[in-house]
């Protein structure tokens, strides 16, 4: 039974403290009393972070009707949250509902193209389905993905031997690929059981246990995100923070868009008072997810401690340390110091000028501090080594905006659409450009291309109607 908003009846209660309240009770294990507190959130407001948790808090009960639902409101609210989505398709799996779930995982895919597990998990569903070429296939771009992904390595072996087509499966001599595939098969069982056998362990508070399981799974399979997410997770409720920023760091190294382990590595650095980490880390989940409130409160939370003791400790930083300079140009940044973070940026690249990311930082500086032409540079030399970036293109043509060279601008978006034709954000500048250069029909098309990609996003939606009746007049 899924809750019904209520109306806000004291002041003093918010989103926020039962969201904390209810993780309070999540770790606690106490879930129904975390779904109350989630409940409670709710009511004030439908929070896709309250639902999606209250979805994993009824999927530890075994509620997984309930948890379908919770998941339906999250992708409802967020109709991009690959993980939502993903989880819908796991809890449907346990459901047998195959055919729904196969909808999930293609929904992931197409979000994330590069999500192995997804096309694993596609694979096997169409595995269920007796659709098995097609399971081989998706088990075929898993592996593409990743070749070390052992589990989809068997499975393809699995499915081609039932084929009859394991000849197919390596480039190796017939002798080879028998050794090759039984070692592979049983690594890949025994991973994915420890995986299987950590994550009940910690369903029941018992993190030892737990740990013990993980460790194993990613000695099996070192490059596996899942298993290193899931030993930090549990090293953070042993209250073994370094190591589980560790294990973050594995997670993050294998997929840079992970929002999920960025947050938790910044709860992990806040823990041990690590704050100008933390609060790059806690950045970084925003700036993949940008309105996910766990990240933003996160944020505000660091931001206040670092503010209260006025500034920041200046600490003497060797003249060849190119990452600390970096570090420190995005931390006073943050802070709103632009002259100085334009300053440490400078010095980071002297030291590394070949870094796009360094340079778009310093651009996006320059740009605030409306240094227009400087900041185009800027944007220009990390496009010559990243040409692929969408989001360069759109961060220069910007600083063209600012200068009013709109044709510029437009040729910027452009290749930016080119590289990403979803770009909904380059779609919606491009709209404005076109507009400004009364080019209303081309605007129209921009805003309506926006909208295709996002179809909630309010200012294309204003912005085309407010030019529609200029045009219709």
């Amino acid at each position: 039974m899924l809750p019904s908003p209520e109306p806000e009846s004291s002041i003093d209660e918010s989103v926020s403290t039962w969201l904390e309240r209810g993780d309070e009770l999540f770790q606690l294990q106490r879930y129904r009393e975390a779904i109350a507190a989630y409940d409670k959130a709710i009511g004030f407001q439908s929070n896709y972070t309250a639902w999606f948790k209250r979805g994993i808090a009824c999927e530890n009960l075994q509620r997984l009707e309930e948890a379908i639902e919770c998941y339906d409101k999250v992708v409802e609210i967020q109709p991009d949250d690959y993980l939502a989505w993903f989880k819908r398709g796991v809890v449907l799996e346990s459901l047998h509902q195959p055919k729904e779930a196969l909808v999930c995982y293609q929904r992931v895919i197409e979000l994330q193209p590069g999500n192995y597990w997804a096309w694993h998990d596609q694979g096997k569903v169409f595995e269920t389905l007796r659709r098995y070429e097609e399971a081989v296939e998706s088990f075929d771009q898993a592996v593409q993905l990743k070749p070390s992904f052992q589990l989809a390595v068997e499975s393809r072996r699995r499915i081609l031997a039932q084929l009859q087509q394991v000849d197919s499966l390596y480039d190796l001599p017939p002798d080879d690929l028998a050794d090759c595939g039984a070692e592979l098969s049983e690594d890949a069982d025994e991973a994915s059981a420890c995986l299987m056998r950590g994550m009940a362990f910690e369903g029941q508070a018992q993190f030892e246990a737990a740990l013990n399981a993980y460790d194993r799974a990613v000695e099996l399979q070192p490059n596996d995100h899942l298993a290193w997410f899931k030993r930090g997770t549990v090293l953070q409720n042993l209250q073994r923070f370094e190591d589980a920023i560790t294990c973050y760091d594995k997670v993050i190294e294998a997929q840079p868009e992970n929002y999920w382990s960025w947050h938790d590595r910044a709860k992990a650095l806040e823990a041990t008072e690590q704050y100008e980490e933390a609060l790059l880390s806690y950045i970084r989940a925003i700036q993949i997810r940008a309105d996910w409130k766990a990240a933003i409160d996160g944020r505000q939370r660091v931001l206040a401690h670092l503010n209260s003791g006025a500034q920041p400790q200046r600490q003497s930083i060797p003249a060849a340390n190119y990452s600390a300079w970096f570090q420190k140009g995005q931390v006073l940044e943050k802070l709103q110091h632009h002259a100085e973070a334009a300053l440490a940026f400078n010095r980071a690249i002297k030291l590394n000028p070949a870094d796009p990311e360094v340079l778009r930082w310093r651009g996006n500086v320059l740009y605030t501090l409306a240094r227009y032409e400087e900041a185009i540079a800027s944007y220009d030399k990390a496009i010559q080594l990243q040409p692929e970036n969408a989001d360069l293109w759109c961060c220069s043509a910007s600083s063209l905006i600012k200068l009013r060279r709109f044709r510029e601008a437009i040729a910027c978006f452009d290749k930016a659409l080119q590289l990403q034709p979803s770009h909904h954000g380059a779609w919606y500048w491009r709209g404005r450009v076109m507009a400004e250069l009364k080019r209303g029909r081309d605007a129209i098309y921009s805003y309506e291309q926006a909208l295709k990609y996002h179809p909630n996003f309010q200012p294309a939606i204003r912005d085309r109607a407010k030019l529609q009746k200029e045009i219709d007049q």
